[in-house]
């Protein structure tokens, strides 16, 4: 295998992966005077950022949120670059009934106050699976609320965090942690989104950076003091050391070979941290679909058949009718394997009775299916059960002091986060 091999430049650094923690780590190591090279599978930069143009219109089919911007450094990248922001903050979100009734306002208080209580009694719950916490809290909890009956309001409570699950952990409720809350960490102060693609963050870290792009690593190989990185055309790079970039996903299906192989902390640790599907869904209608049912509001869930679906109206800020709904879980794998109309189909056959002028087909659709990509296999990491600090500091301890991993699902306090990925980029630089 190692045969005919092409010998290209050798490097203080190779870094695989060219999305923001790949990028983060290259640009700071290049501040540090470092010979750093960047190798990327796909055509483009940007992992999991991938802004797209259509239309004069930019649609974020990755990340799209700063998720707060007080002390947050992708908030202080946008300010430095002047990079046009938008808040989108989730507002108070309106429920609506089966029959397509909004929840009167007493409902929603009380409705929100039970959410709230539920997440709570999480962290203090004994269990290890959020759907048998779940369960357990809902036989306890006390139902005074004259809005809802007991039964009503446990069956709405135990569907909305099945949702919650979904979105944002990209998981089901009965393959996540009780202790969700600790490892998603956002930061305080107003969510934005990016009117003309998030993909403008890309542009102010990939400056003077040395990225090959369509370069595909199968092999990462410990030989004396040096590592070879071989890619899928037996072209071989040379480096003091590695820093794998890759999401969690690729990681999951032994895609790189690494020889020898990975200690069995790591192996562990990369086997039993949790990765899942996520898309979205954005549509166009000819005609807006009249959802506000409190101006303020710009989501919306439908009780359905047992499942909340939530619709984000993003009209203000394409001035036109474009919605957004978001997947996870067995819903984003189902996605990940069906067409656009089959999806749509779906939408349509759930939401139709709700959403009276819902047309059986929309003008646009634009459809994710980060599952099915072979650079990705899901979205990003999740705290599944058994889930631990120690899992994720075993992925950040390098391996002989020349194989370092980093990334969102590497990030102690900020899974699942553009934040996160960038910090912990910061943080693989500064060890080595």
């Amino acid at each position: 295998m190692l045969n005919n091999l092409n010998i290209s430049h050798c490097y203080d650094v190779v870094i695989i992966g060219a999305g923001i923690s790949g990028l983060a780590c290259a640009q700071a190591l290049k501040n540090a005077g470092k010979n750093v090279v960047v190798l990327e599978a796909k055509e483009r930069i940007g992992g999991r950022l991938h802004s797209i143009n259509y239309e004069d219109e930019t649609f974020d089919l990755g990340a799209s949120w700063i998720h707060g911007i007080d002390n947050n450094p992708i908030w202080e990248i946008a300010q430095n670059n002047e990079i046009e922001t938008a808040i989108f903050n989730y507002i108070g979100s309106d429920f609506f009934h089966e029959n397509g009734q909004v929840f009167t306002a007493q409902e929603k208080q009380k409705f929100v106050e039970y959410i709230q209580c539920i997440e709570k009694l999480f962290l203090e719950s004994k269990q290890d699976s959020a759907q048998n916490a779940l369960i357990e809290i809902l036989d306890n909890l006390e139902t005074n609320s004259l809005s809802f009956s007991a039964n009503q309001l446990k069956e709405l409570l135990y569907s909305y965090f099945e949702k919650f699950a979904n979105d944002p952990f990209a998981t089901e409720l009965n393959q996540l942690s009780t202790q969700f809350q600790k490892y998603e960490g956002y930061f305080e102060g107003d969510e934005v989104i990016f009117p003309q693609g998030y993909s403008q963050i890309l542009n102010a870290l990939c400056k003077d950076i040395a990225i090959k792009t369509n370069v595909k690593v199968s092999q990462i190989i410990l030989e004396n003091n040096t590592v070879k990185i071989i890619d899928a055309h037996n072209t071989e790079y040379l480096a003091s050391k590695v820093v794998v970039s890759v999401p969690l996903g690729v990681l999951k299906k032994d895609l790189i070979k690494f020889v020898p192989e990975l200690p069995k902390q790591h192996q562990n640790a990369i086997s039993e941290m949790g990765f899942g599907s996520f898309n979205k869904v954005f549509f166009e209608l000819e005609d807006s679909l009249n959802l506000e049912a409190n101006s303020d509001s710009n989501s919306f869930y439908y009780w359905v058949n047992g499942t909340w679906f939530n619709i984000l109206d993003l009209s203000k800020i394409y001035n036109k009718p474009i919605y957004l709904m978001l997947f996870g879980g067995a819903q984003s794998e189902f996605i990940d394997k069906t067409t656009d109309v089959e999806v749509w189909d779906f939408i349509y056959k759930n939401l139709n009775t709700s959403l009276i002028n819902l047309p059986i087909k929309p003008k646009r659709i634009f459809i994710t299916r980060w599952g099915a990509d072979e650079f990705n296999y899901g979205s990003f990491s999740f705290p599944a059960i058994g889930h631990s600090e120690s899992l994720v500091a075993t992925l950040n301890e390098p391996v002989e002091d020349r194989i370092f991993f980093t990334g969102e699902h590497c990030s102690l306090e900020y899974a699942g986060t553009v934040h996160g990925a960038y910090l912990n980029g910061l943080e693989t630089a500064e060890k080595i």
